[in-house]
């Protein structure tokens, strides 16, 4: 399954490659609420280069990219007084290992006429959970503080929501026409899953392990929020990098 076609050097160095861009799409090309959300960050490219490096390479490097990636930024972007957790070395970790056995899923098993029925109605799931934690929980807690949503912003933030998951659905349809050469909507449903399970699920409880199980809806709050933003831009990513591998005559058996 792994990529026979690169040697035990190419993928060391390669790894190593993209150890150093998934750091620095992480820690610097990256838009890190730290200050007041620590666990909110929306990073252009790092998990898409560390997806990738997955795929391309294997799950064993693409956990090593992973790992890598968290802990090597750490020490070099992180300033001095942040602690380190591992729980969230921990999801990149993971990301790094399992996105390759997610990809290898829906290649083998998920045809895309079902993915063209199941993708949206992922979606509209994970929209309904954000509505329904906006207007069903009667505060939101954070550090020790308690927020109140009133009602014109529980209105605003479910209409945005909403304009968003319009975007995201037409981005991938009109994505996937100018793309023939990329099975698209393979790349984009695997790239749901992985913000579901690991993101999303595996995400939210290491960093309530982290930051406190009372930040508990905050956390799984900001990570759906951010599912919406990470899925086009890591489809585009990947299928640029994907066409780049194949041009190169470099087998990716996943993609």
């Amino acid at each position: 399954m792994i990529n026979n076609k690169l040697s035990l050097t190419s993928k060391i160095c390669l790894a190593a490659v993209f150890i150093v861009l998934a750091t620095i799409c992480q820690k610097v090309v990256a838009i890190n609420y730290i200050a007041v959300i620590p666990f909110l960050r929306i990073s252009f490219g790092g998990p898409a280069v560390i997806i990738f490096s997955s795929i391309l390479l294997g799950p064993w490097f693409g956990l090593l990219v992973g790992l890598g990636s968290d802990v090597l930024g750490y020490f070099i972007f992180d300033p001095k007084n942040n602690a380190f957790f591992p729980q969230i070395t921990a999801i990149y970790a993971l990301l790094g290992f399992a996105s390759f056995f997610i990809f290898l899923f829906v290649k083998k098993l998920i045809g895309e006429k079902v993915i063209k029925v199941v993708a949206p109605s992922f979606i509209v799931l994970a929209l309904i959970a954000i509505v329904l934690t906006i207007w069903l929980a009667p505060s939101l807690k954070l550090y020790g503080s308690t927020y109140v949503l009133e009602i014109w912003q529980k209105i605003s933030i479910t209409a945005g929501l909403v304009v968003l998951t319009a975007i995201l659905m037409i981005f991938i349809l009109l994505y996937a026409r100018k793309n023939k050469d990329i099975n698209v909507y393979q790349v984009s449903f695997s790239l749901l899953l992985i913000e579901i399970l690991i993101m999303v699920a595996f995400g939210t409880l290491m960093k309530g392990l982290a930051f406190g199980f009372a930040t508990y809806p905050v956390i799984l709050l900001c990570q759906i929020i951010v599912l919406f933003f990470n899925i086009p831009l890591n489809t585009i990513l990947i299928s640029l990098l994907s066409k780049i591998v194949k041009r190169k005559n470099i087998y990716c058996p996943v993609v």
